[in-house]
């Protein structure tokens, strides 16, 4: 059996598990998904239960049914991809015959083991959604709005003084919102150009939970930064999750059709715990070396089908 690394050559994280599978005598390989279909040939046998077969520049050809595993580390797009093609040019049909042949395969109904899934990475560019299906079952998380009508948004901040603002889609910090920000032209200005994330401040701390199939590793990260991420000073200590969000977890990755993740948290400070998002494809290097929690050998045991070897962590 063969397992893949869907990223890019030059991610640590992918790079990473590509080499621990080597180590271990997996047979392991780089997919790029930016050079199909200038490097890359993909078959799709629809008639065949989802079957087809990849051929990769390394040289390395697989029939779906021989792919045991592909880590979902980031997607590259496609090679023909362009921002800027016009409607009906070839560019533009390139592109669109690509990603839908790539989908196609990613959605496939056979006994790949993905980490994660195309439905799992859908999730996660769809947040509010994502807060949807977690809320409606039954965990907490804060008072959020998420739109682009500046009444609303003014309305949303003076019941919540201290609230912080976020893209809705992702790739920037969190941010405590100022009265600059909520100045009628800014506010105005921001609003006509893209919608936003408003959430209640939680007066607390960071909790991470680093799920693995039915593993669980959870850490709190020690910070008096808005957002964790920018603190170069964070302290990370291990800790064992309460067994009522033990029981949540495995109903999050269920919902949202994850096999692992990172799921941040917020303990505020009555200990109650508030979900903020579920992270399909976290960073986990430098938490494994501050932690000693063994998410290389977790992960590469799951993708390999080797559950016995797995320890139950906090």
């Amino acid at each position: 059996m063969k397992h893949l690394i869907l990223g890019h050559a030059s991610d640590p994280h992918g790079q990473h598990i590509l080499a621990q599978l080597r180590q271990r005598g997996h047979e392991a390989h780089l997919l790029e998904t930016h050079k199909f279909p200038s490097e890359i040939q993909l078959s799709l046998s629809p008639a065949d239960g989802g079957g087809g077969s990849l051929s990769l520049p390394d040289g390395a050809t697989m029939r779906f049914d021989e792919i045991a595993s592909v880590f979902w580390r980031n997607f590259c797009g496609v090679s023909s991809e362009t921002s800027k093609a016009t409607r009906g040019t070839v560019e533009d049909i390139s592109y669109y015959d690509s990603m839908a042949s790539l989908r196609s395969w990613f959605q496939a109904r056979n006994q790949t083991r993905w980490f994660n899934s195309w439905e799992a990475y859908q999730s996660h560019q769809e947040k509010p959604r994502q807060l949807q299906l977690v809320a409606q079952a039954g965990v907490r998380i804060p008072r959020t709005y998420i739109g682009n009508d500046a009444a609303r948004v003014q309305a949303f901040c003076r019941e919540e003084p201290q609230a912080i603002f976020k893209p809705v889609y992702g790739g920037a910090h969190t941010e405590r919102i100022t009265d600059q920000h909520l100045d009628g032209a800014h506010l105005a200005r921001a609003l006509a150009r893209a919608p936003i994330t408003l959430q209640q401040y939680i007066d607390g701390t960071n909790i991470r939970t680093y799920a693995i199939g039915a593993q669980m590793f959870s850490l709190e990260l020690e910070s008096e930064d808005i957002d964790f991420r920018t603190d170069q000073g964070l302290n990370i200590k291990t800790i064992e999750l309460p067994a009522e969000q033990r029981l949540q977890v495995p109903k999050i990755m269920e919902l949202l059709s994850l096999n692992w993740t990172a799921i941040d948290w917020r303990r505020d400070s009555e200990g109650q715990y508030h979900f903020l998002e579920a992270n399909p494809s976290p960073m986990f290097m430098g938490i494994e070396k501050a932690t000693g929690y063994p998410l290389t050998e977790t992960l590469i045991d799951a993708m390999v089908g080797n559950g016995s070897r797995i320890q139950r962590a906090a």
